[in-house]
């Protein structure tokens, strides 16, 4: 997944994307499940309601890889969220504190994703939550071996 058109707004010439991702894919396709059934219940009663709930299984996708943009540079972790109107976090590695994945269990079990929440010096709530992330332990990995190479 490419995100080239919000990167480039914030990354600077001489800073190098190491990751990008996003929400879990299998996460995706259990809400595009969810709606699909609700469109096959719809086609089964009212035939032209069905296009509308299959219409929005597929933007749904689309929608949610768009709007939940992750980026990890080799300075800082870049969040984007929201579409058309977005917000955009960035911290640097050197202000984070600790780093907290989160997987609940039906989550894990069924789309391998989990949250990572990361705190930030200075502040008295997570500067970061991630949710959804498939692999996060991975995820946290990478964060932690960026965070080491950050000179303090």
């Amino acid at each position: 997944m490419k995100n080239t058109e919000i990167w480039k707004k914030v990354i600077s010439p001489n800073e190098k994307i190491i990751m990008e991702f996003s929400l879990g894919k299998r996460y995706i396709l259990l809400l595009q499940g969810v709606i699909a059934i609700g469109g096959i219940i719809t086609l089964i009663f009212f035939w032209q309601g069905s296009l509308v709930f299959f219409g929005l299984m597929y933007f749904m996708g689309w929608f949610l890889k768009k709007a939940n943009a992750y980026c990890l540079t080799e300075k800082r972790i870049l969040v984007c969220t929201g579409w058309p109107s977005t917000r955009l976090v960035s911290v640097d590695y050197d202000k984070i504190t600790d780093i907290v994945v989160k997987e609940n269990f039906l989550e894990k079990l069924i789309c391998n994703t989990g949250d990572i929440i990361i705190n930030t010096a200075g502040s008295t709530k997570p500067e970061i939550i991630l949710t959804h992330i498939e692999n996060p332990y991975e995820i946290k990995k990478k964060i932690d071996q960026m965070k080491d190479k950050t000179p303090p």
